[in-house]
């Protein structure tokens, strides 16, 4: 089906012949079976393992991220180990992850680049007892950690402050005070350089709707923060 040609299934498919698709329509690609990772990152130990996994495209892929299913039971449904009930896995925020597929969003990069880093991680966790470059908080706290990193500033309301600029024209976002909380506007700091590139992330209602939903509301140094 010429929709789903962007995921590059026939590639992957040949590298990875105990995992085949289940249900291919209109609605969504199900790929299920035998996974095999074998890697050794700097400072972690070897993990070299077969999974049985799921993983669901939808439609409006990249538009909306897939969703990937421990079916063995190898990982524990628990927040700690960032499995849910259902097996499915939290793979990171995702900014980060449209962040990441941005320049390709095949099938090999989303393996490759967002799921092989998980089972390793999670793995590591589970047979060494421990992550192999820490771990993010969860929830809320997770978020504001990783999106420290990604936009340059400190402290929950900067990052906030910062979505709620990317939720707005560049114009109108350059006139709020920059969040990394320096006392001038964001088109006056450097600040803004990164701003900008996450612009061309996702759209403007993305972000607006990412920080209604997942943020509870703090305000700025010196201004209140609100939804608007």
């Amino acid at each position: 089906m010429r929709k789903w040609d962007i995921l590059q299934l026939d590639d992957f498919l040949a590298c990875n012949p105990k995992v085949r698709i289940t249900e291919i329509n209109e609605q969504r690609v199900v790929l299920a079976g035998e996974y095999r990772l074998k890697a050794k990152l700097e400072g972690g130990k070897s993990i070299d393992r077969v999974y049985q996994l799921k993983v669901i495209f939808p439609c409006d892929y990249p538009r909306k991220l897939p969703q990937v299913l421990d079916e063995e039971g190898y990982f524990p449904r628990i927040q700690e180990f960032h499995t849910y009930t259902d097996g499915s896995f939290c793979l990171g925020s995702e900014l980060k992850m449209r962040m990441v597929l941005r320049a390709d969003h095949s099938l090999k990069a989303f393996i490759e680049k967002i799921v092989d880093p998980f089972l390793y991680a999670v793995s590591h966790r589970i047979e060494y007892g421990n992550y192999p470059y820490g771990e993010l908080a969860h929830g809320e706290q997770g978020l504001v950690d990783e999106y420290e990193g990604i936009m340059g500033v400190k402290g929950k309301a900067s990052v906030l402050f910062a979505l709620k600029a990317l939720g707005k024209r560049r114009r109108e976002a350059n006139k709020l005070l920059c969040p990394c909380g320096c006392g001038l506007r964001l088109g006056r700091c450097k600040i803004r350089f990164r701003i900008n590139l996450l612009r061309n992330i996702e759209r403007r209602c993305w972000f607006r709707h990412h920080l209604e939903k997942s943020f509870t509301i703090v305000e700025h140094p010196g201004r209140a923060l609100t939804k608007k």
